[in-house]
């Protein structure tokens, strides 16, 4: 057994699909659900079809209102933390509300699977992109942008757990 085969993996890709502030237009709530559920269907087939090693797959599909969405880099040497400006960081502003659909596929590979190569899973990540942004043209023709993250990592601390927070006049209906 090689050193990876007992190495717990995963495959991520991630999807947000923004649509322009100025796009006043009501995006129903139903199309939001058709056009994830047919991208999920689309993804799940190609997948089961094209990566054998996935044993699970973990999918989460939103629709939000990201008013404040920042991503920042910084370069950490010598004990501080530079901000890298970057034009593409800056928040779209203007009249209108912002709009995002985000979808993200997680593909879990069993412990004591063979070593999978990088030419495999990459063809496998750029398979997944090709079809969801084929799909999306027609399904969520209001986005103006796509970001695409794509991951393979060895996954082992991927810890989740959920912890109630003190009741306060705040977090309190009533």
């Amino acid at each position: 057994m090689s050193e990876t085969e007992g190495t717990p993996r995963a495959l991520r890709i991630g999807f947000e699909f923004h649509v322009p502030r100025a796009v006043r237009r009501n995006i129903h709530g139903a199309r939001v659900d058709r056009a994830l559920d047919t991208i999920t269907e689309r993804v799940l087939g190609l997948v089961a079809e094209d990566f054998p090693a996935a044993g699970k797959a973990f999918v989460r599909g939103e629709w939000v209102y990201p008013w404040t969405d920042r991503r920042q880099e910084y370069l950490l040497a010598d004990g501080k933390a530079e901000l890298v400006p970057d034009e593409d960081t800056v928040d779209e502003v203007g009249p209108g509300t912002p709009k995002a659909m985000r979808i993200s596929f997680e593909f879990e590979v069993p412990t004591g699977f063979r070593s999978i190569r990088a030419t495999e899973f990459n063809r496998v990540l750029d398979a997944i992109a090709e079809r969801v942004l084929g799909l999306v043209e027609g399904l969520f023709p209001w986005a103006s942008k796509a970001v695409v993250r794509k991951e393979w990592l060895y996954n082992w601390t991927d810890g989740r757990y959920e912890r109630p927070l003190a009741p306060n006049e705040f977090n309190t209906p009533g």
